[in-house]
């Protein structure tokens, strides 16, 4: 069986399909393109290692729009006045969206749910496509060399101002987890149980690095020559130097229950930020880390408590793990166990305040001016202060929000939810 795995990846996993003539994508911008509007470039999970995706709050830039789709977009990136987003639903497609209107620009259907927030430089737009819908009974116990991902799996270079496919790429599992960009370089964890590092002009292989488990979710954060993610079968927290394409090193997880592979790491200073779900005491708990990012050791932990862990639907742990938020020297994380959001000390772990919130907490925080702004599951997207965790308000959508990030460009926040809404928010109408 194994000998049948390497084959598949040796073969699947190195198609490039590009400079055939089956595609005309050309770089480029839409004709919409505001430099004022976003971001220049989108080159990473929440634009950072903090994970505070906001863009020139000072600028009045406002938007007021709410738009309602076939299926879920999940992660949007806003850039030159266009908002990329991927779609999750029955028939996945790339969308861009005029920031200003909401009026669709193109929209280019792909083979698998686009979970990825698109990386968007130099007038491309790079997605990855896959799902997660093998039965967990599929999944041994105990074991590595798991491939995630039961559909298509493909990752491609899209131009930005078309949307034609300039190149695509298939893959043997699920690419889900957001790609880093750096110096014409894609940098890819996905449920392939490998790393990889690919000319972003051509698709084709740099580097590639085997490891022992597979990434769902984690979308890994560069900072200086180490990748930071996190990965399942084994359960570990890794950190890959991308210079010298080793893993330098790599954290397991004691009793883990789930949730190492579906955090999107946060990276401050010289420490890296996650959490995952482990058994004590026979309960389990969501305990969030704070590790060295040089060697690993974890300078503190704590404990966000117990609760029943969310289920996907063929059953098994899912979404239950948030990617965590650095804004003014405090993390700031939820726990979809207890629906508590949590705001710690960056550098000792103390708690500052919990804050219990009516619905499940899925998704990620950003901070503005001293102000969280986060949805959950009951549809309601909150305004909370970050300094208190006081709850300031909050307006009321159709349907919960996903396992994502917002972004805040001027005085506009853009986000989705699970039941297709996808909307521009003036934060004046928040709170």
């Amino acid at each position: 069986m194994k000998s049948l795995r390497l084959l598949a990846l040796g073969i699947v996993g190195t198609s490039v399909l590009a400079g055939c003539g089956l595609f005309a994508g050309q770089p480029g911008w839409p004709t919409v393109a505001d430099t004022q509007i976003g971001a220049l470039d989108w080159t990473s999970y929440g634009l950072g290692g903090t994970h505070n995706a906001v863009i020139a709050p000072q600028s009045h830039f406002t938007a007021n729009w709410i738009r309602q789709f076939s299926q879920p977009l999940m992660q949007p990136a806003v850039v030159r006045g266009t908002v990329y987003v991927g779609g999750i639903g029955q028939n996945p497609a790339v969308y861009a969206l005029d920031a200003k209107t909401g009026a669709t620009i193109w929209k280019t259907p792909v083979n698998n749910q686009i979970m990825t927030t698109p990386i968007v430089v130099h007038g491309e737009v790079f997605v990855g496509s896959g799902n997660h819908n093998y039965p967990i009974s599929h999944v041994p116990q105990y074991g590595t060399d798991i491939i995630r991902g039961n559909g298509a799996n493909a990752i491609y270079a899209l131009s930005a101002k078309t949307g034609q496919i300039i190149w695509e790429r298939k893959t043997a599992g699920e690419n889900m987890p957001t790609f880093v960009y750096k110096n014409n370089t894609l940098y890819i964890a996905n449920g392939s149980d490998e790393v990889l590092a690919l000319n972003a002009t051509t698709g084709q292989t740099i580097w590639r690095l085997p490891i022992g488990s597979y990434v769902s979710m984690s979308s890994p954060e560069l900072s200086g020559n180490l990748l930071y993610f996190g990965g399942a079968h084994p359960f570990a927290m890794y950190a890959v130097n991308i210079q010298t394409h080793k893993i330098q090193w790599m954290h397991p997880f004691s009793h883990p229950l789930g949730g190492s592979d579906d955090v999107s790491p946060a990276v401050y200073g010289n420490s890296v930020y996650a959490d995952v779900v482990v058994a004590r005491n026979g309960q389990p708990h969501e305990i969030f880390y704070a590790f060295n990012a040089q060697n690993g050791h974890i300078e503190w932990e704590f404990d966000e408590g117990t609760g029943p862990i969310p289920e996907g639907p063929h059953g098994g742990p899912r979404d239950e793990t948030v990617a965590p938020l650095v804004y003014n020297n405090t993390v700031y994380v939820g726990s979809p166990l207890n629906n508590v959001l949590y705001a710690l000390n960056a550098q000792t772990g103390q708690l500052l305040w919990k804050d219990h919130l009516t619905g499940t907490l899925m998704q990620s925080p950003i901070a503005y001016n001293g102000v969280l702004y986060v949805g959950d599951t009951t549809g309601k997207f909150w305004a909370i202060n970050a300094s208190t965790g006081k709850q300031l308000g909050y307006r009321q959508f159709k349907g919960p929000f996903m396992p994502s990030s917002p972004v805040l460009v001027g005085q506009t926040i853009f986000t989705g939810t699970r039941l297709g809404q996808f909307m521009a928010i003036p934060l004046s109408s928040i709170r």
